[in-house]
């Protein structure tokens, strides 16, 4: 009996290490780019083929990454008793599309149309291939940035709320333009925002700067605090010599605007040295800013990266939703008449309204659309607000007896 429980355990070793080692081997490969043809399917909804061809085009991207990366799998086994008790599996793409061309239509049927594409893969860093990140920030949907920091500078205050930028705030803007990031115009925006909301959101108020990311019309609000000092333990020589050794911190935070998710956080240090403290001071900003400016961008770019090829979350409240029973069949219902709806969490029901998060293969105006136009009989929905992450709309229930009587 001994005998066989070791050999058990030493089977079920070598085919976790197999499970483990496999998908490794692939991203070993020296090949960074390689081109495939990919299909993907879209649902002909209302006779909108166009808006078919978007989502076949989205499903051939994302199966055109798996065929040339796969997935890395890594289980997690735990053994007791020679028994496993649990087998966790994780999955995540490991490449990008750099471009595509779509070379082939085909409807089947009147309700499904299919294409063809063939797209170049690239196994690497997207953040080095404007290409690409332009191509990624398109598919989600171009989210449009404003940057607010509250600088300060050897005891100078940079007030964010006046029309004329700070160091640091054009440093992070130029280093996102250069990639490719769109921006508010944020002239224009400043003026309808009170003072009060923008020194709350750059205390670290989630909602103050959730509200003012909403009414600047920015999708991602990137809010921060920048200082700079001169160093109380300089260089002798730097002293003797009349020079100033100037350090600056600065820390990011970039969050959603519909829905107060922080996307990223940075924190970066520099310094710089100067006869002019206010000018070293200035100079030791930009560095850190710049280097934060690229940190926060990388962190972005790689949540976009996640949620194009592998899947968002959005947040979905229903109101009117009369009993708990109802609350139920339309959980239930979502999976299976929405396409791309992989998991659906529910967080609060009060007040005849509920809230679900939803783990999707898509946006949020993907599934609004289908959750109006598709048959969720006995109910109706309604949709009443669409942003990228967020939706909210009312349920109506019909009376099937009153219907059958009519």
């Amino acid at each position: 009996m001994m005998k066989l429980n070791v050999v058990i355990c030493t089977l079920v070793f070598w085919i976790c290490f197999a499970v483990q080692a496999q998908p490794y081997t692939q991203l070993e490969d020296n090949q960074t780019h390689q081109e495939v043809l990919a299909r993907g399917m879209g649902a002909v909804i209302a006779g909108d083929v166009a808006k078919a061809e978007d989502d076949a085009i989205a499903n051939a991207l994302r199966n055109a990454i798996e065929q040339v990366i796969g997935t890395l799998v890594t289980s997690e086994v735990i053994v007791e008793n020679y028994q496993v008790l649990e087998d966790r599996i994780y999955s995540q793409s490991q490449g990008y599309v750099e471009s595509y061309q779509v070379i082939n239509k085909n409807r089947q049927g009147d309700v499904i149309l299919e294409v063809t594409i063939k797209a170049l893969v690239r196994k690497g860093n997207i953040r080095d291939n404007l290409q690409a990140l332009g191509l990624l920030i398109s598919r989600k949907g171009k989210p449009r940035i404003m940057v607010i920091v509250d600088e300060k500078n050897m005891n100078t205050h940079y007030y964010a709320w006046s029309i004329d930028m700070n160091t640091t705030e054009t440093e992070i803007m130029n280093t996102l333009l250069d990639q490719g990031f769109p921006f508010v115009d944020r002239d224009a925006a400043m003026r309808k925002i009170e003072k009060d909301m923008v020194v709350s959101a750059m205390e670290g108020d989630e909602y103050a700067a959730q509200l003012l990311a909403t009414q600047s019309g920015a999708e991602v609000l990137i809010v921060g605090k920048a200082v700079s000092k001169v160093a109380p333990r300089g260089p002798a020589a730097l002293a003797q010599a009349g020079m100033f050794s100037c350090q600056a911190t600065m820390n990011l935070r970039a969050l959603r605007s519909d829905d107060g998710t922080i996307l990223a956080t940075a924190s970066k240090q520099a310094a710089a040295v100067h006869i002019d403290e206010l000018t070293g001071g200035t100079m030791a900003l930009q560095k850190a800013a710049k280097l934060a400016a690229d940190d926060i961008s990388s962190k972005i770019i790689d949540r976009w990266q996640k949620d194009v090829y592998s899947g968002t979350s959005i947040s979905l409240r229903l109101m009117n939703v009369e009993t708990y029973s109802d609350l139920i069949k339309i959980k239930n219902m979502l999976p299976y008449y929405i396409r791309g709806v992989q998991n659906v969490y529910q967080r609060d029901f009060s007040d005849n309204t509920v809230l679900f998060d939803l783990d999707v293969r898509g946006n949020a105006n993907q599934v609004a659309e289908e959750m109006v136009l598709k048959d969720f009989n006995p109910y109706k929905i309604e949709v009443l607000n669409v942003t990228q992450n967020t939706i909210i709309a009312r349920v109506s229930k019909t009376n099937s007896q009153e219907d059958t009587i009519r």
